[in-house]
């Protein structure tokens, strides 16, 4: 069968729109991969963030299985997003401490023994109390004469080990001159804004806080060696 003239026109028309079409999608630039993030290694609770000024911010994540009514008190502080919460004790190597406050959140209600050995970049609350007074452990390996399980209360963790450099320049403030075996006091309390963070769904990375020589020893209650 032989083609009329406009039978070859329009077939030349769509032979040449289709080459258009690849021209055009081998010209379009690579689409990039979707972002992935590694498996979660543990379940991980909401998250807050503590904003020390000019010094950073600590990024914290929240054990509510530790202690449920500590994780409440915690996420109730950060919902409010105020400037009230404060660190006035400086230890480097071993502690900061402070108090996390904010108007109207209700007190904690109990304060359960601790899960397991405090770590590196746990956080608990001061002197076995319900809070608000926290502190953050910088020691290098578990905090055993603390308590196997911890006497007191542990609920959270920093998140990362660039959170933790933060910490340790906090705990570097300038204080007032203190007598051997005294506690280092800020002369001034200083003011820390605290607010919500939350963890991407992965959290935490591989390169996770590291609590002990590289390796965390987070085991459960009945991992915990007997207290001696």
């Amino acid at each position: 069968l032989s083609l009329s003239g406009q039978d070859i026109a329009r077939r030349q028309r769509q032979a040449a729109a289709a080459a258009e079409l690849r021209a055009a999608a081998a010209a379009e630039p690579p689409r990039p991969a979707a972002a992935s993030h590694p498996e979660p290694l543990r379940k991980v609770g909401a998250g807050l963030q503590m904003d020390f000024g000019s010094l950073g911010v600590v990024r914290v994540n929240l054990r509510p299985e530790w202690s449920p009514t500590s994780f409440e008190y915690a996420t109730g502080v950060a919902a409010a997003r105020s400037n009230t919460s404060t660190v006035y004790r400086l230890e480097p190597g071993f502690l900061i401490q402070g108090s996390l406050l904010a108007r109207g959140v209700t007190p904690n209600s109990k304060n359960p023994r601790g899960a397991k050995v405090m770590e590196r970049g746990e956080i608990g609350w001061a002197g076995g109390s319900k809070g608000p007074d926290y502190f953050i452990y910088m020691g290098t390996g578990p905090a055993g004469w603390l308590g196997v399980p911890h006497d007191g209360t542990v609920w959270a963790e920093v998140a990362d080990e660039a959170s933790m450099l933060v910490v340790e320049k906090v705990s570097k403030l300038e204080v007032p001159p203190t007598p051997p075996g005294q506690m280092h006091i800020l002369a001034t309390r200083r003011l820390i804004g605290v607010a919500p963070w939350d963890p991407y769904p992965g959290w935490p990375p591989p390169e996770r806080l590291l609590k002990v020589v590289g390796a965390s020893i987070d085991r459960a209650v009945e991992a915990c060696g007997p207290r001696s």
